[in-house]
């Protein structure tokens, strides 16, 4: 026989079910705002680099395209970094167009001495789904990172919804250089709207180990942060931090100038200003001055600086043209951003855009440097202090 007795039900009261919401969130949240303390908290400061330039070297200047058998209708935001062996690699995306579902990141290596390899697809949108089991409309800037036994680390973003403001930043990492990849995984940055963080720039290597990565987000608003990306435990530590409130200056460079001290520019998107914004830090990125006029024009486009062996800073830039981004010029400072002179002209073509530089020094102490062209083209370019030299003169190359 059964019993139509109802078995006692346990209700909590309303403030208990609210009590017990709090603790779940708390235990969830924890381990996030335990290792976001310990990634920002510490500030280890930027890593020098040592670089040995000869200097009795020969001019030396190159220009190629990294890219000349492609067909595709859209590449950009290209990337570089050097390897422990002096070997460099290059990613960019590339597809049908941006935000398109058929982009995808390429990636090309280049060997002391040698040739570009031929570029292949590294990731696509369907192994980011497969390895993320979430939906990607499109793929984008890509950010490659090196560390000191070789292995290779690339960041980009996936777009889940909208265009960049509704992307989220993931990596991968390569034991062989760029030619496999292991799983892709996805950066929690913030448990609540984990939305909108881009790489653009390069990294900065940080003492101790990890990199300080120049970043931004477009939600709600145009804003400059930092990545900082720390060992823990045999992994990474992610967290980020605002550069600067705003709603304008935004894709930051960094450029380290001592341990605790660097030069920040930035990308200004507002119409009426078109002025390029610099910044300073002086505690190792924990804080940073308010953004000024750094005296060079900036049509709302992609800048990029690096600091030369002899301590000027070099920085790529597009300068005034008709269309925006018509020419790509460089410029340098002798007094840590503050004053710049124009010293080069990379590239000028009325009705074609080149844009988004990217630029490293190696351990030789060349610049080494890779930009959009046309659209459809990635191109490389090398040079030496002595050839920078000479444009500061008005020597033609």
């Amino acid at each position: 026989m059964t019993s139509d007795t109802a078995l006692p039900q346990h209700h909590l009261p309303a403030g208990g079910r609210l009590l017990l919401a709090v603790a779940v969130m708390f235990a969830m949240l924890m381990p996030w705002w335990m290792a976001r303390q310990r990634a920002t908290q510490s500030f280890p400061g930027f890593l020098i680099p040592t670089m040995t330039p000869h200097e009795d070297e020969a001019v030396i200047f190159e220009k190629t395209t990294i890219n000349p058998a492609s067909t595709l209708a859209k590449a950009h935001s290209a990337t570089l970094v050097e390897m422990p062996d002096g070997s460099l690699v290059a990613a960019w995306y590339a597809g049908s167009g941006e935000g398109a579902p058929d982009v995808g990141i390429y990636v090309t290596g280049h060997l002391p001495g040698g040739v570009w390899s031929e570029p292949h697809l590294a990731i696509s949108r369907e192994r980011v789904m497969h390895d993320l089991n979430r939906h990607v409309l499109a793929l984008g800037n890509p950010v490659l990172v090196a560390d000191k036994d070789g292995r290779l680390g690339l960041l980009f973003v996936s777009i889940c919804a909208g265009r960049w403001s509704g992307s989220s930043l993931n990596i991968t990492w390569s034991p062989d250089g760029g030619r496999s990849w292991g799983a892709v995984t996805k950066l929690v940055l913030n448990p609540f709207v984990n939305l909108s963080a881009l790489p653009r720039n390069p990294p900065v290597t940080l003492v101790g180990g990890g990199w300080a990565v120049p970043i931004y987000q477009e939600f709600m608003g145009l804003f400059p942060e930092v990545l900082w990306l720390q060992p823990h435990d045999g992994a990474f530590v992610a967290a980020v931090s605002r550069m600067a409130g705003g709603m304008s200056a935004f894709q930051p460079a960094i450029i380290p100038l001592s341990t605790r001290r660097a030069v920040g520019l930035l990308r200004d998107a507002k119409a009426e200003r078109e002025k390029m914004q610099v910044m300073w830090t002086e505690d190792g990125g924990q804080s940073w001055s308010v953004p000024i006029d750094a005296g060079l024009p900036n049509p709302n486009s992609g800048v990029c600086a690096v600091r030369l062996a002899d301590g000027r800073l070099l920085c790529a830039f597009n300068d005034v043209s008709p269309g925006k981004r018509e020419n790509l010029r460089l410029a340098v400072s002798r007094d840590e951003g503050r004053t710049w002179q124009r010293v080069a002209t990379l590239e000028e073509q009325a009705g074609q855009e080149f844009s988004y530089p990217f630029m490293i020094v190696g351990k030789d102490g060349r610049v080494r440097m890779v930009y959009s062209a046309r659209g459809t083209q990635i191109r490389y370019a090398e040079f030496n202090l002595a050839w920078i030299d000479r444009q500061e003169l008005g020597i033609e190359r």
